[in-house]
């Protein structure tokens, strides 16, 4: 596992304010996959999927994807370089979400608190909104 955040401590220091010193933890899943969860960050890490960053509490990352550390955007490759050459780190492709549920914190202001966590979430066709599937 290794870490991301504020701290010259962290695998990967990000010198801006709205990232935490410690924000998120980032690790390779039994499977290959790129994994990231969020530290309990002040300003939250955000996924950027389908169009609409989403304030994420546990992600596996998709080649589409792209992240953000509060308001600090990271390339993927960055993260995959994290564990080096040697090891055998993958994306999903594209934005499949089979097998593993993914937990989205939904982000629209409207929403009543604590905030909405979605398990599965999918994108309505119609409103484009992102829906918990039952």
């Amino acid at each position: 596992m290794k870490t991301i955040g504020r701290s010259r401590e962290n695998d990967l220091f990000l010198d801006h304010d709205s990232v935490s010193r410690l924000h998120a933890h980032i690790e390779v899943t039994e499977e290959g996959y790129l994994s990231v969860q969020d530290a309990h960050s002040s300003n939250g890490t955000y996924l950027h999927r389908n169009g609409h960053w989403i304030r994420a509490r546990k992600v596996i990352l998709g080649t589409q994807d792209r992240i953000r550390f509060g308001d600090h955007e990271v390339p993927l490759d960055s993260l995959v370089a994290l564990f080096g050459q040697r090891a055998r780190v993958r994306l999903r492709e594209g934005y499949s979400v089979r097998g593993k549920p993914l937990l989205f914190e939904d982000i629209l202001k409207d929403l009543p608190k604590p905030k909405t966590i979605l398990e599965n979430p999918r994108r309505n066709p119609l409103t484009g909104n992102i829906e918990e599937n039952h």
